[in-house]
Order: C-alpha cells, then sequence, then structure tokens
C-alpha cells in the first residue's frame, strides 16, 4: 500500500470515528446533549404541573370557608397564596390575597373590640392608659371632655341610663346615686332607678350579679330600644361616660344606630 493510500485510509477512520462521536453526542439515546434536552423537558413539565396546581389551589380558596379554618391552617393557606400571587401576579391571585388580607384585617380589629368590652367587664386585666407628662394628660382630658360633650348633647333625646340596685347594699346605692345625678345636672340625660327587691324578676331577665348595675338604653331610627351593660359594680362618671362611648361606637351595628 502506498503513502497515499495510507493517508486516505487513516483520514476515512478519522471521519468515521468523529461522524460516530457526533452521533452519539447528538442523536444517541446514551448522548449528552439527548440527556441535556431530556432533563430540560422534564423541568418544563414539572414546572407546567406545578403551575396547574397553583392554579386549583387558588382557585379552590374560598371567603366562605376562612371561619372554619383552624389558625395554622389559615396562616399557611395565607403564606401560600402569597407566594403564588407575587410570582404570577394576576388579577385573580392578588385579588384572592388581598381578600384573605382584608378578612384578616376584619378578624384583628374584631379582637381588638372584645379585648376593650372584655375590659369594661374587668378593668383588673390591663393598666390604666395614662399620659407620660403633665402637658399630655391635660390634652388629653380636655379632648375627651369635648368628646363627651359632643356626644352627650347629639343623645340628649334618645339615650338614657337604668341603674339597678338593691337596698342589701344602701351605701353603694347612694353613691352610685349621686354620680348618674350629676351626669343628669351636666348632660340633661334621663336616669331611672329599679328596685330589685321590688322587682327581683328583673334579675334574671338581665342577668344582674352585683348591685348596683348600670345600663343605657338607646332608640334608635327604627324606634327600637337597644339596651347595653355599661358597668357591673359601682362605676365613676369617666367609667360611665366612656364606657358608653365605647359601646356605642363598637357594640352597635350601624344598621341598628
Amino acid at each position: 500500500m502506498t503513502f497515499y493510500s495510507n493517508l486516505i485510509l487513516i483520514t476515512l477512520l478519522a471521519s468515521s470515528q468523529v461522524y460516530a462521536a457526533n452521533e452519539f453526542f447528538e442523536t444517541g439515546k446514551e448522548g449528552w446533549f439527548y440527556y441535556k434536552e431530556a432533563q430540560k423537558k422534564k423541568k418544563e413539565e414539572e414546572k407546567e404541573k406545578q403551575k396547574k396546581s397553583d392554579q386549583e389551589f387558588m382557585k379552590s380558596i374560598s371567603i366562605n370557608s376562612f371561619s372554619s379554618m383552624q389558625a395554622k391552617e389559615f396562616s399557611e393557606t395565607f403564606a401560600r397564596a402569597k407566594e403564588i400571587a407575587i410570582m404570577n401576579p394576576t388579577k385573580e391571585n392578588v385579588q384572592v390575597v388581598q381578600m384573605m388580607n382584608k378578612w384578616q384585617m376584619d378578624q384583628s380589629e374584631k379582637f381588638a373590640r372584645v379585648w376593650a368590652i372584655n375590659m369594661l367587664e374587668n378593668p383588673n386585666l390591663e393598666y390604666p392608659d395614662i399620659a407620660k407628662d403633665k402637658y399630655g394628660r391635660s390634652a388629653q382630658f380636655h379632648q375627651k371632655e369635648k368628646e363627651m360633650d359632643d356626644f352627650f348633647s347629639k343623645h340628649k333625646n334618645d339615650l338614657g341610663y337604668v341603674v339597678f340596685y338593691s337596698m342589701q347594699n344602701k351605701m353603694a346605692y347612694k353613691r352610685q346615686e349621686i354620680v348618674f345625678n350629676a351626669l343628669n345636672e351636666k348632660y340633661g340625660i334621663t336616669i331611672e332607678y329599679v328596685n330589685t327587691d321590688e322587682q327581683p324578676e328583673m334579675i334574671k331577665k338581665f342577668k344582674l350579679v352585683t348591685t348596683p348595675e348600670s345600663f343605657f338604653i338607646y332608640k334608635n331610627s327604627k324606634g327600637e330600644a337597644i339596651w347595653m351593660r355599661v358597668k357591673s359594680g359601682l362605676a365613676t362618671q369617666e367609667e360611665i361616660t366612656k364606657n358608653t362611648m365605647f359601646l356605642f361606637e363598637n357594640a352597635i351595628m350601624e344598621k341598628d344606630k
């Protein structure tokens, strides 16, 4: 075999080896590029599957189901919904998060109201709210006085008090009477006193547990009478006015005012 013949043979062998190598990397089922493309396709399929799962999850969230959820379940659902909405901020996804956020805020407000109402029944649950300095206390006092004056002036003809008492604790009744008479002189509010010794059925009807006990009656725009307990036991003028305003604003629905 001549030198040129050998050269041609070597060239042919090299070409066939290069072709085989290219075929391995590009089309062979064991080739690197085939493996890489397969992995890419697999990731895309998984991504599409996750996207579909996220969409189904977001569609499954209903505001009617929130109240039946446990606290942990709601928190986990809310956290996942936010993650999905951030990564895929469609109008629908963001709306779900907004809906959950509003419901959570409403629950927080309800919690705050119940917290304050519990304080009316048991003021020992919290430390008193005291301004830090003399000027702050003075400004706070005058602001509250103005708010009270405006409130009782507005409701002079549709708001009154009923004080249930027993002569078994005559001293407490007399002390409470002085406080309410002062309120009557200041705001012109009607005060009624009911002796439970003479009308014992009132104890069960209004669930009275001590003496005296104070309620306010509000006659709303529909002509209905709404009763609210202001204080169990002796109450100061500040407690009566403060509790009345709080209950009126937070414990009576707007539609019932």
